[in-house]
């Protein structure tokens, strides 16, 4: 397996690892209007086929109005036939290492459906206890999804972003 970090991922490469779509992303997911990542961290077969990948970004959120950099991850895939081999501590591993690289910052944030918070917990994420909010249809409503962070953030006060979630 060989990881590679990038900008940018091919449509084939992102067709061949959600072809499967309706299994992907979350049922909870569907029908909201996310943030596009620019960053891409894919892990690739022996046979250089992509079997996992986490998107991520830079973007500006207030906490409790002053402005912080964090990093938002989205879009974590892993085929299912390559599911329960720690895929995705690999690719959580290459993220954090190299997004603060890249952007100057060691948070890092997602948002997930309550079911998957211990999921995230065991890859070193903790939830905020605060109210987060997000854009949807230009307007900004109050999140129905768990905001987790890992690095130097607080776990409570209001998050406000101002853009769709990643």
């Amino acid at each position: 397996m060989r990881i590679e970090t990038k900008k940018g991922i091919l449509e084939g490469e992102w067709h061949y690892l959600t072809q499967w779509k309706e299994q992907v992303f979350p049922a909870e997911g569907r029908g909201k209007e996310w943030s596009p990542v620019s960053w891409h961290s894919i892990v690739y077969s022996e046979e250089k086929n992509p079997i996992g990948h986490i998107g991520f970004d830079s973007f500006e959120v207030l906490i409790d109005a002053v402005p912080r950099l964090v990093i938002g991850i989205g879009e974590v895939v892993v085929r299912p036939e390559y599911q329960g081999q720690g895929i995705p501590a690999l690719l959580f591993n290459e993220v954090h290492h190299q997004a603060s690289n890249h952007f100057g910052t060691g948070v890092f944030t997602l948002f997930c459906p309550s079911r998957l918070v211990s999921y995230y917990e065991r890859h070193g994420y903790q939830r905020h206890s605060g109210a987060v909010y997000f854009l949807q249809q230009g307007e900004t409503v109050l999140s129905t999804f768990e905001f987790m962070h890992r690095g130097d953030l607080t776990p409570v006060g209001e998050v406000v972003l101002q853009s769709e979630p990643w």
